[in-house]
């Protein structure tokens, strides 16, 4: 293994000036610079990681904790967080945690290890339990997608959202419109139910109990959604899924229970997910502005890193309404 003594003897110079180089933290002549660069590309040196991450007591390294990378949304935040933090210099470290209380302690305990520089959270749920231990973190901490009293975060404005989505259905001319929400606890869900709510308000609309389907933003959850509704003696014109899965599945098992979408029913989505626009029809949804979500939180992250401070801000990124075509006027 190519140690940096073998790069100070292949270029004529001390390990120190090597250091220097390579660290940048002294003016070297452009020579001596020169060969110190060129020895090391002769000899595939490649620097200790932890060496330098002793001296700076920085490693680079940010970890992520996340309920479950297999969900399409979710996915698509880690990817865009990974380039944003590659670009300004750092190391993504996934960590799922399936919402167990039990994993995440594990993971925060090893990413102590690993000495990261700072915790991103996109998590569906947070316990108090889970809410105390990332306070007590050592580094920076930010969620995503959620809120949490002491925590920095950035997430999405859902009761905006759930207000746009609700108001282009009544746009429309729909009175009898219905939701599939997410779990109880579920952060972003109660936000879009408040939306939901108050668009129904505004206009002039009582909210019907039997049209609100309790879901987990899950496929099986907009299929299930769905079977009930055609048991029911009434049927409302609308639909709004508090995510794009739930949609699917709605429209997914509407077509098997004979009704079509949009003309006997009008389903309107959340997130924007790539599949979204690829659905027959295409699904009208609300989109989550991720780019921004992810580059805000990457400033956040990076920024407290280098002052070496807590962060505090919370930030909420206004959603965008996508039309397509799973919402029309209500039949008749």
């Amino acid at each position: 293994m190519v140690t940096i003594t073998d790069v100070a003897k292949a270029a004529g110079v001390s390990v120190s000036t090597v250091s220097h180089v390579l660290n940048g933290t002294r003016f070297v002549k452009e020579e001596t610079r020169a060969r110190v660069r060129a020895a090391v590309e002769r000899l595939d040196y490649t620097p200790s990681s932890s060496a330098q991450s002793l001296k700076k007591h920085m490693t680079h390294t940010v970890g992520m904790l996340v309920t479950s990378s297999a969900n399409p949304y979710f996915a698509e935040v880690v990817s865009r967080l990974e380039s944003s933090l590659y670009a300004a210099g750092f190391n993504l470290m996934l960590c799922n945690s399936g919402r167990d209380i039990d994993k995440q302690r594990s993971y925060i305990r090893t990413l102590k290890g690993k000495r990261i520089d700072g915790l991103l959270v996109l998590e569906s749920v947070m316990s108090p339990a889970y809410r105390e231990l990332l306070a007590s973190c050592p580094f920076p901490v930010v969620l995503l997608d959620m809120e949490a009293p002491g925590l920095a975060s950035v997430s999405d404005d859902s009761e905006q959202g759930g207000y746009l989505a609700t108001s282009h259905m009544i746009a429309q001319g729909h009175r009898a419109i219905g939701c599939i929400t997410g779990p109880a606890e579920h952060h972003q869900s109660s936000r879009r139910y408040r939306g939901f709510s108050r668009a129904l308000r505004e206009a002039g609309i009582a909210l019907d109990p039997d049209w609100v389907f309790p879901g987990n933003l899950e496929v099986d959850g907009g299929e299930a959604a769905i079977r009930r509704l055609c048991r029911g003696e009434r049927r409302p014109t609308a639909l709004f899924a508090f995510n794009d899965l739930s949609a699917l599945g709605a429209i997914s098992q509407a077509t098997r229970q004979g009704l079509s979408v949009p003309d006997d029913l009008s389903v309107i989505g959340y997130d924007d997910i790539e599949i979204a626009r690829l659905l027959i029809p295409a699904l009208t949804t609300v989109r989550q502005q991720t780019d921004t979500m992810c580059r805000e939180a990457c400033r956040l992250i990076t920024s407290a890193i280098a002052a070496r401070v807590p962060v505090s801000e919370h930030l909420r990124i206004p959603p965008e309404l996508i039309v397509r075509d799973s919402v029309k006027p209500p039949p008749g």
